[in-house]
């Protein structure tokens, strides 16, 4: 018999579980709006863990961070359940992408407006995260929309996000632990900044790759 193959070895953790998922009835839609669910929870974390005393707000955040990474998985498990399963409906784009454009306005608004007894500029800066990260979004769609391949350029997109936020949730867990409320109120503050200029960066990135390729037919 042989071995696996390191590929395999390395999703097989995620084939179990997309077996039992399939077993338990989950559909790719399903999943795909349970990753709203927890964003919304990591915005709500977030809105509230510098309001709270510092221990339970360290633990707002260490739970954050956990649900980001949930979100990051769900929006892995959506599509291999609906591929593997046989489950790809014909509705199911508009359930992998809309979601997603709501979950990084609830986790970035829940950030900024979470800022705003520290930072008066906090809630602009969610706003301008949201908005731009929508951006990101609308700018593939556009390419997608003028005939061209699905343009996925810049540092910017869903999962680097989502990352950045969960380290910097992490990072602010261990500081709000260690009681320097106004470090962290900083740390969250430069990685909502670094979400902003990561994804005025893709934008520009992919519309300028867009309008090349539009050019050279």
């Amino acid at each position: 018999m042989s071995e696996p193959t390191p590929m395999r070895r390395r999703h097989g953790w995620r084939l179990v579980l997309l077996a039992r998922l399939r077993a338990s009835g989950a559909t790719p839609n399903g999943i795909s709006l349970f990753a709203i669910g927890l964003a919304a929870l990591a915005g709500l974390s977030f809105l509230f863990a510098l309001r709270d005393p510092p221990h339970y707000g360290a633990s707002l955040l260490a739970f954050a961070a956990l649900c980001l990474q949930g979100r990051l998985l769900c929006n892995r498990l959506d599509g291999l359940l609906a591929r593997r399963g046989g489950l790809v409906g014909k509705a199911g784009e508009v359930y992998s992408d809309a979601p997603d454009r709501l979950a990084d306005a609830l986790v970035f608004l829940g950030v900024g407006y979470g800022l705003a007894p520290w930072l008066a500029w906090g809630p602009d800066l969610g706003w301008a995260a949201s908005l731009l990260s929508v951006g990101t979004a609308y700018v593939r769609v556009l390419g997608l929309a003028c005939g061209l391949r699905e343009h996925r350029e810049g540092p910017m997109a869903r999962r680097p996000r989502m990352i950045a936020m969960s380290v910097a949730a992490a990072l602010a867990a261990v500081g709000l632990a260690l009681g320097q409320a106004t470090a962290v109120a900083w740390l969250l503050a430069a990685a909502l900044a670094a979400v902003v200029l990561g994804a005025a960066w893709t934008v520009a990135v992919r519309l300028r790759a867009i309008v090349r390729e539009l050019e050279s037919r």
